[in-house]
């Protein structure tokens, strides 16, 4: 019966753990800027347009981002693993390079994202949105 009790109780553990989205291995984000302009879509005086604009953002360019740190995540627990292992250098250089690569798309993926703000703003409602982001 305990045996059954702790098959039970280490499944839950584990599909919370994997429901649960675990990204406090990634590097700080460099900048967060949809955030700020669909916070502030009123003071930024957003346009019927530029709203649908942020909807669809808002809609498919996170699944994106959030695919590739799903990624970076697992890759780092594979080199912990491999690290502690005592795997050969090879391998870890390889995930090691591999999460690197992933690291600078992330990078770039919010860079594009500023790209994105700054062709669907206004000049001035573009550096007010820098200005609140830098704010926070």
């Amino acid at each position: 019966m305990m045996m059954k009790w702790l098959m039970v109780l280490a499944a839950v553990m584990l599909s919370s753990s994997v429901m649960a989205r675990d990204v406090s291995e990634l590097s700080a984000p460099i900048v967060l800027l949809t955030p700020v302009v669909g916070q502030n879509a009123d003071a930024l005086a957003l346009s019927p347009q530029q709203r649908q604009v942020l909807r669809d953002w808002v809609n498919t360019a996170p699944a994106k981002r959030m695919a590739v740190e799903d990624e970076v995540v697992v890759l780092r627990a594979k080199l912990r693993e491999a690290i502690y292992q005592g795997s050969p250098q090879a391998e870890r250089e390889s995930l090691a390079q591999r999460i690197g690569e992933l690291e600078t798309r992330l990078l770039m993926i919010r860079s594009q994202c500023v790209e994105h703000w700054r062709s669907h703003l206004s000049a001035k409602q573009f550096a007010k949105a820098v200005a609140l982001a830098k704010q926070r």
